[in-house]
This record gives C-alpha cells, structure tokens and sequence, in this order.
C-alpha cells in the first residue's frame, strides 16, 4: 500500500540560491498523493462518478534540507488514518543519490471527500469503498490541533488569482495558497533565511479574480529555527482563506 516515485528538480524550478524551494516539494506530493489514490481506485475520476472530489484541508511539511539544482528526491507515499471527515496521507521525501539513501524530509496531509452538489464534507469511511492503512510509524505529525491565528500581520502585500492558478475542480490550487502567503515575506528576510518548512491550513475555496492581502509576521521559535506565522484574507468579504506557519533557518 506504499507508493514512491522518482522526482528530478527541474530547471524552472529552482531558486537564485540554487535550491528548490519548499513550494516545489509541495508540488510533489501533490501529484504523487493524486497517482497513489488513483492506483488504489479512489482518485479524481472515481470520486467524481461519485458526485465527490477531494479537498486537501491541511498540509504540514518538515525539510531537513532542500534539493539543489540538476538533483533529485525520491517520494513515498502511503495512507496514514481516518478519522470522522477526513483521511490522512503520509510522506517521506528521500536523497536517492546517497549511498544509503537518507531521509531529506517528511510531511503529513488530511483530505475531505466533499460532496460536489451541496459543497459539504461527508465521511471518507461512507464515500469511499475499503481504505487499508498499512501497519507502519507515522512520517510526522500536526504540531497542534490548529494553526495560530495571525491577528496583526507586520508585512503585508495585495495580490489577485489568476486563472492559472486554477485546479482541476476550478478552485485556486493549494500550492498556489502556499505561493501567496510568502509573497507577504520581506525580501530582506528571504535573503538571511531558507524555509524549510510549513504547516498550511485551507479554510475557503478561492476562484480567479478573487483579491486577497497577505499578510505575516514573526512567530516563536521552534525546533531550533525562526517561525512565521502567515494569513491570507479575501478583500470583498473579509473571509480568511488560508492559515499558515513556516520554519526558517539563517544563512
């Protein structure tokens, strides 16, 4: 019930320093967690015959390091829990080119099955046929039941959706959300810091056209690194959309 895959960082990819970025990553488990649950006959085709798809409601990552330029990372992926409305999806993100192929990092998700006429959660354990959730340690857990809210946000920034942003259910895609909460991060900071991890809590649908102003400001340390809490709000209703924290380490 696990499923890996090999990734090459591509040359649009990466950032001035020669890294991916942790946004890049994301990007991988996103496609991976879609080719595992298509493998195992719960995917986007067989939800939607259903009258469902899936809603990724939370992501939490944790790089040791990021992959460089030319490199590549090795992704497993396996089914880690249910519970009442939502599914759990675990990852490790491996060096494939050590000669004892090393952990570089781990994630943890929780997905909705939403029912696409009334726009509302139903139990993974109704909508979907057997789910088997391997015997094995899990690769990382949510630090918290919930993300901090950042009430008074010290950098702040004005951006809009762009259709391109759009996913295949025509929602703003969440790495798209993760993209947009770092915008709001200083220039200043990014040039001392490397992100090396996030933990994004999705809280709205958005749609093209639709403005936001994100927002940030410095958190409390934690696991040895500098953290900053991120939130990203709709301008016409005042709706926060996106709850996010992220780890950085100096230099």
């Amino acid at each position: 019930m696990t499923h890996d895959r090999l990734y090459r960082i591509r040359s649009y990819e990466p950032r001035p320093d020669g890294l991916a970025p942790i946004t890049a990553i994301c990007n991988q488990l996103q496609d991976i967690a879609s080719g595992h649950a298509d493998a195992l006959g719960f995917g986007y085709h067989d939800l939607e015959t259903g009258g469902h798809f899936w809603l990724l409601a939370r992501l939490h990552v944790m790089m040791d390091r990021l992959p460089a330029y030319g490199g590549a990372v090795r992704v497993q992926t396996w089914p880690s829990g249910n519970e009442r409305l939502v599914a759990n999806r675990d990852f490790l993100i491996l060096d494939p080119a050590a000669a004892q192929e090393t952990v570089m990092g781990r994630a943890t998700s929780s997905w909705v099955t939403m029912n696409a006429s009334t726009h509302r959660p139903e139990s993974p354990s109704e909508v979907l046929s057997t789910r088997f959730i391997p015997d094995r340690e899990r690769a990382l857990t949510f630090p918290a039941k919930s993300i901090t809210r950042l009430k008074d946000g010290e950098h702040e920034t004005g951006l809009t959706a762009r259709r391109a942003d759009l996913d295949i259910n025509g929602h703003v895609n969440n790495v798209r959300y993760a993209e947009l909460c770092l915008e709001a991060v200083p220039q200043a900071w990014e040039a001392a810091h490397r992100c090396l991890g996030l933990d994004i809590q999705f809280r709205s649908e958005s749609f093209a056209g639709d403005a936001y102003v994100s927002a940030c400001a410095e958190a409390g340390p934690d696991s040895g690194m500098r953290t900053l809490l991120h939130r990203l709000t709709r301008i016409n209703d005042d709706r926060e959309i996106v709850r996010m924290r992220s780890w950085w380490q100096t230099g």
